[in-house]
């Protein structure tokens, strides 16, 4: 029977239990492509859940209106430009959780028109009305005001792809070309200057030459190569100061005039005519092999092969359909995949390789008004979503189908994108941006600016209590001890949590607050402030991190005890329970487990390398031990950050190591394995179970009780898919694959099961004889009928019975150990001992 009470819970609603104020708001659920586990999990978790949390940037609430935003390419620093009728125009920068930068604020008689950040410092050039353009150095916390050379405002501003040069453009038609230094302040006289006498309205760098050694230019200069020579020092006569050039950078570019006319000027900052539209240029980009593409007001689209010399031959003109009038948002994706939005209720796509052309239009189903058109794109190719402003206020994601979900080979292009559910958001949405490291989306709708952040869904099962994250703010409990389940609200970021039977734990790196369970109620049993990235929990204490140390705490934050780790063995970052043991894992690939039976922790199995047992692995993205502290399980690092193939277990009586690869489907001795790194001979052997290879294990779990059985959660690993399969497509393969194992000192790791994820299931939470726990998907989930102004309650965990126990869930302690022992006897292929186990079955 599954849980259908409710707890009585006086802190249902809980309201900013750690004073930590209303900094966020939930704006939606979508499914995520990765989850901040480890860099292997960000890569390859495809099944999680992710909520995006809106950040308010208070700072800006008693600004003018907003008029650009632009975020640092790496670090997560997103600058604002403000208009003020009163005193002009301000700028500032902006945290990632909206937080203001006092010191980095910048105050104008004229509002900025132009904001461009250095390519990796964090320096930002303002181009403002009347040719101010100021450069402020957040790092060292200066403001360089650039000399005066424009007398009207500024329409182009660029740095060089290293951050040497800056080039600024105006309405007149002056285009100045400025030296700039480390701390981005001008160096000497300009490079260049020059009027056009029109108002120049785009510029691009031109990328260095495709398959340019520059080291092995670098090589011969030095050798004396005169030519070689030349490209790094131009000092040819007549040709005005040398420009040198940068390690793998050109310093040259295209601007464009709004009569239509395109310029070159090159490395030596000589400036000659390239081409010529019919109308005002509206978007210069680059594709790959030095083709320019050119798109005009009137959208007609010419692509233009660039010779060294920077001459432009045309290669394509076509007109492109859709509104003109209206100006429009364009972006180049996939190296040739160009977007465009211009106001309409769609979307427009033109593939530039296959000749390929289509539109996606807001769905109504999903909450799009009709009429709702798109006025700003922006694309974040690490999570593969591409997210549209509406002038609704309304942010549209749609979702780049991965590889192995469908057959994307032969999809029609519309076919290759999934529309998700819409932000809502206020106001006019007129610009969108990703940006940094942390691919983070900034929303600007002139009124407000939000920082939206994207957070994987937190989730534990432990001791038959199941936490599932609904939303930023909300959680369902479910305890399948009480069959009680409930919703708890908390005003607070979560970044994870955990479960016993006893008590809930959720923190965020800044503050941890313990809820405990006493049968069907919920109190708040204490709260503090803690820094620990993770937690976990046994009885009544809770377990944190701090460098080289694991704090053993109460539920109030009092420290009890410290379990500390050496230098060498490197500093805790990975935490679990299971039974009795504590295993840690470290950011030196170190593990160690602790017996927590007593009054304190005692170590039970002394610190062991990663690199000693398997020699060439690079980190640990995931480690946990069985109930009786003897057997260890790990997800393991590639060098590159991603998850490995293979599952490392370690017998800690036998110190013994065995590996399963899902590569290949076969377990593997480690002894007979010269390097991890190396190449192995015959990776692909025939394996019993095929369904098994080409996958990789992203989250595994030992049952809570019983010490052999461990159930792994597996997907397919695109990058081993073979030319048939993609040609057949994956329909017939399973996406995710649970696997269930059981492991034993005498036969090794034993087949026990394995079968797909349900299609209404999101993703496994853990298992514990005789079920499976799965997190439900949000769509398949059941709401009981709500009160008027009540929150509906969440039912987001599932359980699946193992397969020899289906019809047999409820039975007794002793059928069900002996319903395990017939499992385990089938799967070694001793019928006889499997015959006694089935007499012992109560019928």
């Amino acid at each position: 029977m599954e849980p259908h009470q409710k707890f009585l819970s006086p802190v249902q609603n809980l309201q900013d239990p750690m004073g930590l104020g209303a900094c966020g708001e939930i704006v939606f659920i979508a499914h995520a492509s990765c989850i901040s586990l480890s860099p292997g999990f960000l890569k390859y978790l495809s099944a999680a859940m992710a909520v995006y949390i809106a950040h308010r940037i208070e700072a800006l609430e008693s600004r003018g209106p907003h008029s650009h935003i632009a975020w640092h390419h790496l670090q997560p620093f997103l600058a604002v430009a403000s208009v003020s009728p009163s005193s002009g125009g301000s700028v500032d920068i902006i945290l990632e959780q909206g937080e203001h930068v006092s010191d980095a604020h910048l105050e104008r008689n004229f509002r900025a028109t132009c904001l461009s950040w250095h390519p990796s410092k964090l320096i930002l050039a303002v181009g403002c009305e009347m040719g101010d353009v100021v450069v402020v150095n957040k790092q060292d916390k200066e403001h360089h005001a650039v000399p005066s050379n424009h007398n009207a405002d500024i329409t182009v501003l660029n740095w060089s792809t290293n951050g040497t040069r800056l080039v600024s453009g105006d309405k007149l038609g002056v285009l100045v070309l400025w030296r700039m230094d480390q701390r981005g302040r001008v160096q000497g006289p300009p490079l260049l200057k020059h009027e056009y006498g029109k108002h120049l309205n785009q510029c691009i760098c031109r990328p260095p030459p495709p398959g340019e050694d520059l080291a092995q230019l670098a090589k011969a200069a030095v050798s004396g190569d005169e030519k070689a020579l030349d490209m790094f020092n131009w000092r040819k006569s007549g040709m005005g100061m040398p420009l040198k050039m940068g390690p793998q950078e050109g310093l040259s570019f295209f601007v464009s005039l709004t009569d239509g006319n395109v310029h070159y000027v090159n490395e030596r900052g000589k400036t000659t005519h390239a081409l010529a539209t019919e109308s005002s240029v509206q978007k210069l980009l680059f594709m790959e092999k030095d083709v320019l593409v050119v798109i005009t007001e009137t959208l007609l689209l010419s692509l233009h092969k660039i010779s060294l010399e920077g001459e432009a031959e045309e290669v394509m003109k076509v007109k492109l359909s859709g509104k003109t009038g209206h100006p429009a948002d364009i972006i180049l994706i996939d190296h040739s995949l160009l977007i465009t939005a211009i106001g309409e209720p769609v979307l427009r796509f033109w593939d530039l390789e296959r000749g390929e052309n289509y539109v996606l239009a807001l769905d109504q189903q999903f909450g799009f008004e009709v009429g709702e058109c798109v006025n700003c794109i922006s694309y974040c190719s690490a999570k593969g979503l591409l997210s549209a402003g509406t002038n609704r206020g309304r942010i549209a994601m749609w979702r780049k189908v991965l590889l192995s979900s469908q057959s994307m080979w032969s999809m029609e292009g519309k076919d290759r994108w999934k529309l998700q559910a819409p932000t809502e958001h206020k106001g006019n949405i007129v610009q969108i941006k990703w940006g940094s490291k942390k691919n983070l989306l900034a929303v600007n709708s002139t009124s407000s600016v939000v920082i939206l952040s994207e957070q994987a869904m937190s989730s534990h099962f432990h001791q038959q209590v199941a936490v599932v994250q609904v939303s930023p703010n909300l959680f369902n409990i479910t305890s399948f001890g009480t069959r009680a389940t409930d919703n708890l609200r908390i005003d607070m970021h979560v970044n994870g949590v955990f479960a016993t039977k006893n008590a809930i734990a959720l923190w965020n790196g800044k503050q941890v607050v313990t809820f405990e369970l006493a049968g069907t109620t919920l109190r708040n049993a204490g709260s503090f402030a803690c820094e620990s990235p993770v937690l976990a929990m046994h009885e009544e204490n809770l377990y944190t991190v701090e460098p080289n140390r694991v704090q053993v705490r109460t539920w109030q934050g009092t420290v009890k005890q410290l379990l500390v780790f050496s230098e060498a063995e490197g500093n805790p970052c990975l935490l679990d329970v299971c039974g009795n043991f504590l295993t840690v894992g470290t950011d030196l690939a170190h593990f160690k487990i602790f017996d927590l039976s007593r009054r304190e922790a005692k170590v039970h199995c002394n610190s062991k390398s990663l690199t000693d047992l398997l020699p060439g692995t690079s980190g640990i993205a995931s480690v946990k031990c069985n109930a009786t502290g003897n057997k260890v399980s790990i997800l393991i690092n590639k060098a590159d950050g991603s998850l490995d193939s293979k599952i490392c277990f370690y017998d800690t009586e036998m110190d013994l190591v065995t590996l399963f690869d899902f590569q290949s489907g076969q377990q593997k001795d480690a002894r007979e394995m010269p390097s991890f790194d190396g190449p192995e001979a015959d990776r692909r052997t025939t394996s019993e179970n095929p369904e098994l290879c080409d996958r990789i294990p992203v989250t595994h779990f030992w049952d809570q009780n019983e010490p052999r059985l461990f159930v792994c959660e597996t997907v397919l690993d695109p990058s081993q898919l073979t030319s048939d399969k993609k040609q057949q497509g994956t329909e017939s393969l399973m996406d995710v694959l649970i696997v269930s194992f059981f492991s034993t000192e005498e036969h090794g790791l034993l087949l026990q099961d394995s079968f797909p994820l349900p299609a209404a299931y999101q993703s496994l939470l853990g298992m514990e004889v005789p079920h499976y726990y799965f997190a439900k998907k949000p769509e398949a989930e059941k709401k009981d009928e709500a009160e008027p102004r009540e929150v509906p309650l969440h039912q987001m965990v599932a359980r699946r019975p193992m397969r020899d126990f289906v019809g047999l869930e409820d039975c007794d302690k002793a059928t069900r150990d002996a319903i395990l022992n017939f499992s385990f006897c089938l799967t070694i292929g001793d019928m006889d001992e499997a015959f006694k186990s089935i007499k012992l079955i109560k019928r």
